[in-house]
């Protein structure tokens, strides 16, 4: 009898060793099963993972454009005391670099009109310019001035190239600071004829010559007394572009020539116009610039934003969206379908031109 044999008459083993092909089978399929869920979990659980991060990438976006842009609206068209008489622009319309969408500065504080449309816009979508004066560090004039030297008590953030706007409540210049002299005692803004720095478009005093103006000296159009404040005047156009990546987004460019990127995966910028009186309040919205009758009777503007977020298949289908926000939603006709299955989202908000109805 063999040792095996011996050992389970003995100990009560039975002959069976291992497992049967139906018990092998049995586990697989258990295995199967449980590995099966476990996938469906952990796909259910990314997917949704995805799903609320591009959510939270379109509210991010959405936020952060009507944020910038209602900022921009609201303080355009601030000029100070604005001049009863026409200002005084001496930059220098003849240099490479002058643009006039930058610096012919819009002193309604805003417009869409194309010619400050800036090449680089994607075709099809809205735009807007915004222009006004910003503080240069309360920097003012510490003596009379009469010319394009002017001294100051302080540079403020104010350097060679800076575009300034002197005013007072009758008259008003703008100029291009040539170079800021400080001898340790006497700070001098001066903006010299036909002298710009690398970008700018320098200065062309040649037409302006006020009687209290020294012969032979850069004269401004008008003079103007001691302590007359100085701003930053600015030109800043808002629009849709193409960001390096290759994806559309939310862009904006001043008088410095760059186009600045502001938010990614903005694809579109939809914009009209509330036309009315401060009395009145807004009578007429206008999606079409052209049609536009007074810039300075626009009193809110309504911009509407369409933002794309998550890689493609972040959704089970193509969705379906009503933009600009303003159409009425209701109306299948005003849905666009999608063309990939990323997640969009339609933000609108209207602002009110504060500087309008003050």
């Amino acid at each position: 009898m063999s040792l095996n044999m011996r050992l389970s008459r003995r100990f009560g083993f039975s002959g069976q060793q291992g497992l049967s092909i139906i018990e092998l089978m049995v586990a697989l399929a258990l295995g199967a099963l449980l590995t099966i869920g476990l996938v469906q979990i952990f796909t259910s659980n990314s997917q949704t993972f995805r799903l609320n991060e591009a959510e939270a990438r379109a509210q991010e976006a959405g936020r952060i454009s009507t944020d910038i842009v209602s900022r921009a609206l609201r303080n355009s068209g601030y000029f100070g005391c604005y001049p009863i008489n026409p200002v005084t622009n001496s930059l220098d319309t003849t240099d490479d670099d002058y643009q006039p969408g930058l610096y012919d500065y819009e002193f309604d504080g805003l417009s869409a009109e194309n010619a400050f449309r800036p090449n680089d816009a994607v075709a099809g979508t809205d735009f807007f310019a915004v222009s006004g004066l910003r503080s240069s560090g309360g920097v003012a004039a510490e003596a009379d001035v009469v010319s394009a030297s002017i001294e100051v008590d302080d540079e403020g953030n104010l350097e060679a190239g800076s575009i300034i706007m002197i005013n007072d409540c009758e008259n008003g210049d703008i100029f291009e600071i040539s170079e800021v002299q400080n001898d340790g005692t006497t700070i001098t803004l001066v903006g010299n004829n036909q002298d710009n720095v690398d970008g700018q478009p320098g200065n062309d005093f040649s037409a302006n010559a006020p009687a209290a103006c020294p012969v032979g000296e850069d004269c401004l159009g008008s003079s103007y007394d001691e302590g007359v404040q100085i701003r930053n005047p600015y030109t800043e156009i808002y629009y849709i572009g193409t960001g390096p990546t290759g994806n559309p987004a939310l862009f904006f460019r001043d008088a410095s020539g760059s186009a600045v990127e502001l938010v990614d995966n903005v694809v579109d910028m939809a914009v009209r116009f509330g036309e009315g009186t401060v009395n009145g309040g807004v009578t007429n919205w206008e999606d079409n610039p052209a049609s536009v009758a007074d810039w300075g009777g626009v009193m809110a503007v309504q911009t509407s934003f369409l933002v794309r977020a998550g890689q493609n298949n972040v959704i089970a289908q193509a969705m379906s969206y009503c933009f600009p926000g303003w159409l009425d939603c209701t109306d299948d006709n005003n849905l666009t379908t999608a063309p990939d299955q990323r997640l969009y989202r339609v933000y609108t908000l209207t602002t009110t031109l504060r500087n309008r109805i003050d």
